[in-house]
């Protein structure tokens, strides 16, 4: 089942598990605008996979038109270069292969919770804008929210923040927050961070899971680029993702 034909998570959970994902430290304080530009270079038109008992790490593989944003709107793929262990299974998110929770991901965000582990009957549209989606992400509790900055990634202007989740949670199974609400569709107890604008939930997967978030105005359309990763993870391993966040185009959907 591909996750356009879910409105929320099915018993096929799509956040892999054995992928990476993506979340950093905190710090406190207002820093000074960042700004995250694309390499150069002509944008492809497939998706490349590595065969990793070859490829070298430090090799450039490029993922790109095909990885599908989550959620509607207009700009429904977007494209990145990363080293060669790295692939799009499913072509919904950017994960390298047997690292744990480390990726990316794009959304077009409809959803938030008030409360990421009580969000049943919680869940409310923020309003449309970058500022209207930045501020109800950096109030939801638990979360442990930097304070957002303005940042420019891609070409695209928008708001950057990092938060987490309690290194204290207790989770079992697939990705089963004890004490939080149950998703009735599979029984699964997700913490919960948004829903995607038709489909799809970003539920966390481990506590203390880190998430570098960039709120961007895409011509108009709000993208969330979700940069995640669990406690442990290598200096080396999120270099490389920030690298690959870098790289970042979002297809023309006139192209």
């Amino acid at each position: 089942m591909t996750a356009k034909a879910m409105c929320r998570r099915t018993d096929t959970r799509w956040f892999l598990m054995s992928a990476s994902l993506f979340i950093a430290t905190a710090c406190s304080g207002v820093a000074a605008e960042r700004s995250y530009e694309p390499t150069t270079g002509s944008t492809p038109s497939s998706i490349a996979e590595p065969d990793p008992t070859t490829a070298s790490s430090t090799d450039t593989v490029v993922l790109t038109i095909g990885i599908e944003v989550m959620g509607g709107g207009d700009y429904p793929s977007f494209s990145v270069e990363a080293p060669a262990m790295w692939s799009s299974p499913e072509g919904h998110f950017v994960v390298k292969s047997g690292s744990g929770v480390l990726g990316m991901s794009v959304w077009d965000v409809g959803e938030v919770p008030r409360h990421p582990c009580h969000w049943r009957g919680r869940l409310y549209d923020p309003g449309p804008t970058v500022d209207d989606l930045v501020k109800a992400l950096a109030r939801q509790p638990l979360r442990n929210s930097t304070t957002p900055t303005d940042v420019t990634l891609g070409g695209y202007r928008g708001r950057y923040l990092e938060w987490s989740v309690p290194s204290d949670m207790i989770v079992t199974g697939d990705a089963d927050f004890e004490a939080c609400d149950v998703e009735p569709s599979n029984g699964h107890r997700d913490f919960v961070s948004w829903l995607g604008d038709g489909y799809g939930e970003r539920y966390q997967q481990f506590a203390g899971q880190i998430d570098r978030l960039w709120v961007l105005d895409v011509d108009g359309q709000r993208l969330v680029v979700d940069a995640t990763y669990a406690p442990g993870t290598s200096e080396a391993d999120r270099d490389e993702l920030t690298q690959i966040v870098k790289s970042l185009r979002v297809a023309d959907p006139a192209g």
